[in-house]
């Protein structure tokens, strides 16, 4: 009797542990981290090289691919009077954070330039109906600095495009 409590007990400790331990936690990109943002855009980002990860566990930091600027075309800006609304909207999502699904954004993304020429790529796989995508922050000439994740939920994005863009997401 009492090897089949321990044996449940050992049973039950190791699922505990892999169900908590493939959490990659989450994060928000705090409002102060959005206070030098200039302009926020819809875009289109031309990505045929596009990259899918087998897993996300990993550190694939230095898989993460350069963002070609001559790629992307403007669908549409935000008006600056909705920046701060959707700046409060955004600061509040949950991000897996370090969440590695793919090495670059492709398709509709929204892009936030800070004044120094920095930008931030948000990206959801709203096309394969996936919650995975690409959250990361890249310096003015489109080398990554920083990889956040991607959104907890798909509906994230959606929101956001939705919500803040006349652009609709099929």
């Amino acid at each position: 009797m009492c090897m089949k409590k321990t044996l449940a007990l050992i049973l039950v400790t190791i699922l505990c542990f892999s169900m908590c331990a493939c959490d990659p936690g989450r994060a928000h990109i705090g409002r102060e981290g959005l206070n030098d943002v200039v302009r926020v855009e819809l875009i289109q980002y031309e990505n045929p090289n596009q990259k899918h990860f087998i897993t996300w566990v990993p550190d694939y930091s230095d898989e993460l691919a350069p963002f070609v600027l001559e790629n992307a075309t403007v669908l549409e800006t935000l008006p600056a009077e909705k920046a701060s609304d959707f700046f409060d909207a955004l600061s509040e999502k949950d991000i897996l954070y370090k969440y590695y699904a793919y090495d670059s954004p492709k398709d509709v993304c929204i892009r936030l330039t800070y004044q120094n020429g920095d930008f931030l790529i948000i990206w959801a796989n709203y096309a394969e109906n996936a919650h995975n995508g690409y959250i990361g922050k890249y310096s003015a000439d489109g080398t990554v600095s920083f990889y956040w994740g991607c959104f907890y939920s798909l509906d994230y994005y959606e929101e956001l495009v939705n919500e803040f863009f006349a652009y609709e997401l099929y």
